[in-house]
């Protein structure tokens, strides 16, 4: 059972600008069970509360239950089951004395990047904790799950509403139906009840990776979501930063919103090593080719290949040539490395893939630098989510990409290659998919949106880039022990037409 906890309305509570009516429409209207209306210091009447159901003409399957907010020496404490409105400033002991049976629980602990001590969290005189709560920073949300996590005390959500646009977003689920106060306050003091919220680890290549949802979808039809990033291993966490300062610098250059877009940066913490993200709302090109219709599909296709276009024609401009150098360098050792390490049938075609890409990126470094931009350096299907603002209109349409652990000031074929090759092999089990979406319309896409000139030095490019990416997917069969599979000898049979086709 879904509750709304944690709401204030204007008939009572000077902060709120919520009229009583419109909060209980709008409780209802997300799906929730029940409201628990807590004003400042004053509990309403059951009459009160008779006569707004009446007037909602909410029936008796949605529960309305009035509790309250005191002022307590540890701060702001919601009080469920007092009998009378309580008012003024109490120590927490002396109100948990005066109101036994009641079930007082902490609000907001970490409102405004306060870090609660250990020993409150665990009074035995509060009986569960709001973690999240629509006035904690999203450092705080999750500053308080890991609390939650470690300490395992009850804990509640409450959206806190002082605008109809937060009205139950952070709704707290109950493990069994709640009728009255009664039955709520012996749900809470049981520990029957929790947040409700979702969360997910991923994979990352240099990061831990959680992606946490919070309660409901707000007015806007998304919910809260945030991307939680530590760095895996020392000395990883210089490189987890600069990326997220990379993508700062790349939502300020117009990625913020609009068709394409980046998440939001929500918080770097030094001393935690934690970089928070703004999730996104959506589902991964990988993910939808292979579900959608193929002129949906196509929609998708093309506009990722307009976000690159745009990204690689943004201005964008960093000094990552250096950085650039370096892990080409580095990348080329490691992948000869893995087949001659492995004993690999490929060792020779390898060498020859190798030393082609390397002396044409060694060209470009001499000679073209100037045609370099931002490049994403790790653009690939899974990489890409394609989003709507409101479920059902299409012409809010978005595409936001991720993980930008890669990137590089380089030529812009390299994101164009990579991601043909990335897509056939990540694709590689959708026959249908790789022939609905032919690799030449990204291709042309990108140069139609670029406007830059297709050429036999462009063509030359893209195929030793391919190439490239096609290295790095070899090396990771042979990592996997899948270094004499079928896909490997498809990886390399590939690689050297395309080295063929490249003149190299």
């Amino acid at each position: 059972m879904l509750i709304e906890m944690h709401a204030h309305t204007s008939r009572h509570s000077e902060c709120s600008r919520v009229d009583p009516i419109q909060l209980v429409e709008r409780v209802r209207m997300k799906g929730l069970q029940g409201l628990v209306i807590t004003e400042h210091e004053y509990l309403w009447s059951s009459s009160e509360i008779e006569e707004l159901r009446e007037k909602t003409g909410a029936d008796e399957s949605f529960v309305i239950l009035a509790a309250q907010e005191v002022n307590t020496d540890i701060g702001h404490v919601l009080v469920y089951g007092a009998d009378q409105s309580i008012t003024g400033t109490h120590p927490l002991g002396e109100l948990r004395k005066s109101y036994p049976h009641a079930a007082l629980v902490w609000a907001h602990p970490l409102r405004k990047g306060r870090t609660p001590k250990i020993s409150r969290l665990l009074s035995p005189d509060l009986d569960a904790i709001e973690i999240f709560n629509n006035n904690h920073t999203p450092r705080g949300n999750y500053h308080g799950l890991m609390l939650w996590h470690q300490y395992k005390f009850t804990a509640i959500s409450g959206s806190d509403t002082h605008g109809i646009e937060t009205a139950g977003t952070l709704p707290t689920l109950f493990d069994h139906p709640v009728r009255n106060m009664d039955e709520l306050v012996d749900e809470l003091k049981q520990g029957r009840c929790r947040p409700l919220y979702k969360e997910i680890p991923k994979t990352g290549s240099n990061a831990l990776v959680e992606e946490i949802s919070l309660g409901t979808k707000g007015g806007d039809e998304s919910r809260q979501r945030i991307i939680v990033k530590r760095p895996k291993g020392n000395g990883r966490w210089k490189g987890l930063k600069n990326s997220s300062e990379v993508l700062r610098s790349i939502r300020d250059h117009g990625f913020a919103t609009g068709p394409f877009r980046v998440p939001a940066v929500m918080d770097i913490d030094e001393e935690e090593q934690i970089i928070i993200e703004e999730g996104q709302r959506g589902k991964s090109l990988f993910d939808l080719l292979p579900r959608v219709g193929r002129d949906v599909g196509r929609e998708y296709f093309k506009a990722s290949a307009l976000w690159l276009a745009r990204l690689h024609t943004s201005g964008v401009r960093l000094d990552l040539v250096e950085k650039t150098i370096a892990r080409e360098h580095h990348r080329f050792e490691t992948y000869q490395r893995a087949f001659e390490e492995s004993g690999s049938p490929w060792l020779g075609q390898a060498r020859m893939l190798i030393g082609a890409v390397r002396d044409f990126e060694e060209e470009l470094l001499e000679k073209n630098r100037h045609e370099f931009v931002l490049v994403h350096g790790d653009y690939h299907p899974k990489n890409i989510i394609i989003g709507q603002e409101l479920m059902h209109d299409v012409g809010t349409l978005y595409v936001s990409v991720i993980d930008f652990g890669s990137v590089l000031a380089f030529h812009p074929a390299f994101d164009v290659g990579y991601f043909i090759s990335q897509f056939q092999y990540q694709l590689r089990d959708y026959p249908a998919v790789i022939e609905n979406y032919p690799a030449e319309d990204f291709v042309q896409a990108w140069l139609d949106a670029t406007g830059r000139r297709d050429s036999p030095g462009f063509r030359r490019a893209l195929a030793l880039f391919r190439i490239r990416a096609n290295l790095s997917i070899a090396s990771y069969l042979i990592h996997l022990g899948m270094g004499e599979s079928g896909n490997m000898e498809e990886i390399m049979t590939r690689s050297m037409a395309l080295l063929s086709e490249s003149g190299a």
